[in-house]
């Protein structure tokens, strides 16, 4: 080989070198590349940022579902069925389709709300990125609904199991600040009230919806009553006069009474109990019974004598109200 002449053998050690890392490193960046666009395809899309959403409330989790962004809880709504253990059953979750337009993106979602099928929008935006390469997305309208009960007869009322008491008490609607898509399972069950469990959705994104909670006398509300009104009129049945005193029967005789009158209940009333006028009390609309009378009288006409023996119907009516400290108080109409 003549002196200063280059060598077109095999490349130096540092080409080499060289181009096996470059190979290496392109293949990152490609891979990372296609990693960044699968992933603002998906995860980092506006159908994954909501459907990360549903997922939180699929699982209940009702902390993460309302830290996304994007979700406002204002107004003087009450926030007590915003807690986990308010959240009813949602799962089948499936994107249907999407739009962008202005800068916002329409994205629906099929689900089912405890069982039964269901659709719901949202509206998505841009929110800037993470770490540069992913993008971030924000609820252009918050994903939220109000959700208004109406309790006519009690103050408080079970939501998926949940005992919430009503801001407003009984006779008034509450509203309730709810994440959607929501269902709840509303009811009443306590002491002496029970109210038929009634299935209401809140499916969508500012969608306000009304329930009411009409809560009516359990069994052992009315057995209660029941037993007050059977021991008043015994106890009535015990005083050995004509005209009882507090009671709802009595008997006028124009002829002179020559034996202690007796009294005993031929028919008790039975008990029915419905709400009255006021919000929280409940009343035992007028119902009939009889008592049975027997005394011995002496005309005053003639002087002969004969036994009163009949019965004596009579009516009665009671207001019923809790006065908050466990007991009961019935009153007499």
């Amino acid at each position: 080989m003549v002196v200063g002449e280059k060598s077109h053998g095999a490349p130096d050690p540092m080409r080499r070198f060289l181009l096996r890392w470059g190979i290496v490193f392109g293949a990152i960046v490609l891979g990372f590349a296609a990693t960044v666009i699968l992933l603002n395809a998906t995860l980092y899309s506006a159908e994954g940022f909501a459907r990360s959403y549903l997922s939180a409330l699929a699982r209940q989790d009702a902390t993460s579902a309302r830290a996304a962004p994007g979700v406002v809880i204002d107004g003087s709504a009450s926030a007590d069925l915003l807690s986990s253990s308010a959240l009813g059953d949602l799962d089948a979750i499936d994107h249907v389709a999407s739009v962008s337009a202005g800068g916002v993106t329409r994205t629906r979602f099929s689900f089912e709300l405890d069982g039964s099928p269901s659709t719901a929008q949202f509206e998505i935006e841009r929110d800037g990125s993470r770490l540069g390469f992913f993008r971030a997305w924000r609820f252009a309208v918050s994903p939220t609904g109000i959700l208004e009960v109406d309790l006519p007869n009690t103050s408080d009322f079970d939501a998926n199991g949940l005992t919430v008491d009503a801001a407003r008490g009984a006779g008034a609607v509450t509203a309730f600040h709810v994440l959607t898509p929501a269902v709840f399972a509303l009811g009443h069950e306590s002491e002496y009230l029970v109210a038929e469990t009634r299935r209401t959705e809140v499916p969508s994104p500012g969608a306000t919806v009304r329930a009411s909670v009409s809560a009516a006398a359990n069994p052992a509300f009315v057995d209660l009553v029941q037993d007050e009104l059977d021991a008043l009129l015994d106890a009535c049945a015990e005083q050995a006069v004509l005209q009882p005193s507090g009671c709802p029967f009595g008997e006028t005789i124009a002829n002179r009474v020559v034996s202690e009158p007796e009294w005993s209940i031929a028919t008790y009333p039975a008990v029915t109990i419905a709400p009255a006028g006021s919000p929280g009390t409940w009343q035992v609309p007028p119902t009939t019974g009889a008592a049975h009378l027997l005394v011995e009288v002496q005309s005053l006409f003639d002087g002969t004598r004969s036994t009163f023996d009949e019965d004596v119907p009579f009516s009665v009516g009671y207001l019923i109200s809790f006065p908050g400290d466990g007991s009961v108080k019935i009153a007499a109409r």
